[in-house]
């Protein structure tokens, strides 16, 4: 069965829109632990962490997920504001994005980058905690 190109560009729209909540959720969360094991205290769980060095730098990691999330959001901006602009110029109601030019491309790079870097910290965590619990 074959589908209109407009519903597979809604697809992809919703997909990415979900895969990026996803891992805002995801860094976020471990951003929190992060914090709980950096916090100490009584009050907080039995699982120790040592290695404050490697909390910082998973901690570092996340801050640059984010950080790559917001920049494939302003070039995705600074792209569609560009194409906007040169329809406008052209008196066109229609537009094609170019798929080569610097933002689409940094958009683009910056989707996968912050996957990369949300699954290197989650594995990062779980390496850390697995080898806490094994080592206690």
């Amino acid at each position: 069965m074959k589908v209109p190109l407009t519903k597979i560009y809604e697809h992809l729209d919703f997909a990415s829109d979900r895969l990026s909540t996803q891992i805002r959720t995801l860094t976020f969360g471990i951003l929190a632990l992060v914090w709980l094991f950096l916090s100490g205290g009584r009050d907080v769980a039995a699982l120790r962490i040592d290695g404050t060095y490697q909390l910082l730098g998973l901690a570092a990691l996340c801050v640059l997920t984010l950080l790559i999330d917001a920049v494939q959001y302003w070039s995705s901006y600074m792209s569609s504001n560009t194409v906007r602009k040169q329809a406008e110029e052209q008196n066109e109601t229609e537009a094609a994005y170019d798929e080569t030019s610097l933002w689409r491309r940094l958009q683009r790079g910056c989707f996968w980058a912050k996957q990369v870097t949300a699954l290197l910290a989650t594995i990062w965590l779980l390496i850390l905690l697995v080898r806490t619990i094994a080592f206690s």
